[in-house]
């Protein structure tokens, strides 16, 4: 049952993800599509920064952790 449930709600935000995209792209005025978004966040350079540590992270933390042991 909690494997249900996990599952599900990885999908409803994949689905919410999904219809994100579709309203950004059918509608700019009301919510920017991700490449505007992308555009505003990277103009400064500590955000670039930022973004880039949080990969790093993301990639130390799942993909090497689990082929060091």
């Amino acid at each position: 049952m909690s494997n249900f449930l996990i599952v599900t709600g990885y999908l409803a935000f994949v689905i919410f993800g999904v219809v994100l995209a579709v309203i950004g792209r059918s509608r700019p005025e009301v919510i920017a599509p991700l490449s505007e978004l992308l555009k505003f966040i990277m103009r400064h350079r500590i955000t670039r920064i930022a973004l880039f540590m949080v990969w790093w992270w993301l990639g130390w933390h799942f993909l090497v952790g689990t082929t060091v042991n």
